[in-house]
């Protein structure tokens, strides 16, 4: 049985979010994202805007990492969830070197009026706030 590729759950929307991220398809990655979206970059630079998170997705989507949950928790309140989880990524370089890492995410989603569940926010180094 395959597994459905929509974003009508949390756990949906993250396996189609790291689905787009490995085939590369940016805007179906960015199609996650509500409009009032922040993704968090490494730095913890907060990112606003669809458009400037388009910017920041485009060399995840061009590595096409595969990103594979370890274990995640959700936590679901109506229309709002947080969705934590230790995540492990392999991919390679533009030069064909292999890359792996693994990391924890903490994040926050909305479910919108269609159904789907939406990142407000997506951090994935949420392990580096805490450590450093």
């Amino acid at each position: 049985m395959s597994e459905r590729l929509d974003k009508k759950s949390p756990e949906r929307m993250v396996r189609y979010f790291r689905h787009c991220i490995f085939q590369g398809d940016l805007q179906g990655a960015l199609s996650c994202f509500d409009t009032e979206g922040v993704y968090i970059e490494r730095d913890g630079q907060e990112v606003k805007g669809l458009d400037n998170i388009e910017k920041a997705l485009e060399s995840i989507c061009v590595w096409k990492p595969k990103i594979s949950s370890v274990k995640h928790r959700v936590t679901i309140v109506d229309n709002h969830a947080i969705w934590t989880d230790k995540y492990f990524v392999k991919a390679k370089t533009p030069h064909g070197e292999p890359i792996e890492m693994d990391g924890v995410t903490a994040c926050l989603m909305k479910c919108n009026i269609k159904g789907d569940w939406l990142w407000l926010v997506d951090n994935p180094f949420a392990a580096n706030d805490i450590t450093n």
